[in-house]
């Protein structure tokens, strides 16, 4: 049975229309630039700021929050989905930047993972394949995208497809901090693993610097730590000494029952 993965990037201004998303479609919206108040089903609302997603299959509505706005919304549709209810068709804000098809069993059991991932200057993403298929979407400085063979170069706001099993190498500029943000299509059995699987073994052996496995590795961290409610400390342009006042400090506050 056919499904097709779509991205749509939606800007908003004061005189946008709200964004009115129907239900039973599997989505990520994920705020690029501003801010979005978003409304979920029966009432459910939430404010996003930037890089923030929201997954959901409910009817959602997106509405502007008082600054121009860009949003990416990737969602999962079935052929036999009207066509006319694409959103891009619907609103003049919106603009469908990649549609792919994807090969889902309609008996398997799949999840969708919405992940940043950020290079370093020149860094590599060395040859290798994905689990399901994904639509990326570069935020920041290129990449140059090697996919059996061929080379593409790719450049901020432009889109590009993975199937998953292609073998995909990768290099990012190495004058300007590369971003990018993908969503792909997966086994429900790999929930909390990585997707990412090396063609050469040696390769998988020099990960330590491969900003797709830290991208993988950090999600799962975030995901862990919400589940367990652990304080997360940002460290950012912090001493050793800073880092550990802070530390007492939390510690001090769990004892006080300011932090569950």
């Amino acid at each position: 049975m056919g499904y097709r993965l779509v991205l749509s990037e939606c800007r908003l201004s004061s005189q946008s229309k709200n964004i009115q998303l129907n239900g039973n479609v599997s989505r990520v919206v994920f705020i690029l630039e501003g801010i979005a108040v978003i409304r979920e089903g029966s009432g459910t609302e939430s404010t996003l700021g930037k890089n923030s997603a929201i997954y959901s299959n409910n009817t959602l509505e997106i509405g502007y929050e008082g600054i121009k706005s860009v949003i990416l919304i990737w969602e999962v549709l079935h052929d036999l989905y009207p066509p006319r209810q694409c959103i891009s068709e619907i609103y003049n804000d919106v603009t469908k930047k990649l549609e792919s098809e994807i090969n889902l069993q309609s008996e398997g059991a799949y999840l969708i993972r919405c992940d940043m991932v950020d290079f370093p200057l020149g860094g590599i993403a060395y040859t290798h394949t994905h689990k399901g298929p994904g639509i990326r979407y570069l935020m920041s400085g290129s990449l140059d995208v090697t996919v059996n063979g061929e080379t593409a170069h790719i450049l901020p706001h432009q889109a590009w497809f993975e199937t998953g099993p292609q073998h995909v190498y990768a290099v990012s500029s190495e004058t300007v901090l590369t971003s990018f943000v993908r969503v792909m299509v997966l086994p429900v059995s790999i929930k909390g693993l990585k997707s990412i699987e090396y063609v050469l073994k040696e390769d998988d052996e020099t990960n330590y610097v491969n900003p797709e496995l830290i991208a993988e590795e950090v999600s799962f961290a975030k995901r862990l730590f919400n589940q367990q409610s652990w304080p997360v400390i940002d460290v950012s342009r912090r001493s050793i000494e800073e880092t550990a006042a802070a530390i007492i400090t939390l510690r001090a506050q769990r004892y006080e029952g300011e932090i569950d």
